[in-house]
């Protein structure tokens, strides 16, 4: 992975993680019911959103997902001299994270609130809330739960990665990390309960990859050579 293509695989992780941030968008960008804990948020934003948001979030994310794909991997031949087992984990998790990521998780989030919606106007909420909790049992947390633990176990590798300078990049680059930025852009759910504020908790993974792609792709030139990219 020379120079160009690790920065044009860097520019459409880019592009992926701001499609995937219209997706969050769509499903998430709405007030909450004041008082409402985040469940019951999202069950009545559901109802108040026209069909079509939740449907084209669901889908806008998991294309997004999917072009991340390249920028994750420019990760992998940074750390895989110095890091071999840990690169070969972090390898595999990529795959994991464009099999999963999207169709088995962003996508059904979409699909989630659609069928509470759908199901609620046709037959009330309490079905609604009873067929789509049952969704969220058995399809949405299964594979939310593998991804979780690909993902978590990719941003630790990637974070040692970087902390103990096994990458061109400066050791503080390990704050440019998915799991950090979606841990700081959640914890601005503290801030109140506004359609904007909501949009960003939402948003957390999307915002964190933008920030990453960002500053790998801002200074890559500056910290790493040819040589050390291929």
């Amino acid at each position: 992975m020379n120079r160009e293509k690790a920065e044009r695989n860097l520019k459409i992780g880019l592009f992926g993680a701001m499609l995937t941030l219209i997706g969050d968008c769509l499903i998430g960008a709405a007030k909450f019911p004041d008082g409402a804990n985040l469940m019951e948020g999202y069950f009545a934003i559901a109802l108040a959103m026209p069909a079509w948001r939740p449907i084209l979030g669901g889908l806008i994310g998991f294309v997004g997902i999917c072009l991340e794909f390249p920028g994750l991997m420019t990760i992998y031949p940074m750390i895989r001299e110095k890091m071999p087992r840990g690169g070969s984990f972090y390898k595999l998790t990529m795959y994991v994270y464009l099999a999963v990521g999207g169709g088995a998780v962003h996508l059904p989030c979409g699909a989630f609130m659609w069928i509470y919606k759908v199901v609620a106007e046709a037959a009330g909420q309490e079905i609604g809330r009873a067929i789509a909790l049952k969704y969220l049992l058995y399809f949405l947390l299964p594979a939310a739960a593998v991804f979780g633990v690909f993902f978590i176990g990719a941003s630790a590798v990637q974070f040692i990665a970087f902390a103990k300078g096994c990458t061109p990049f400066p050791k503080w680059y390990c704050v440019f990390n998915l799991l950090i930025g979606k841990a700081v852009f959640n914890a601005v759910r503290r801030l109140g309960n506004t359609a904007l504020i909501n949009g960003i908790g939402t948003s957390n993974m999307s915002l964190g990859a933008i920030v990453m792609f960002a500053a790998l792709l801002f200074c890559w030139k500056k910290y790493v050579s040819d040589r050390e990219g291929e």
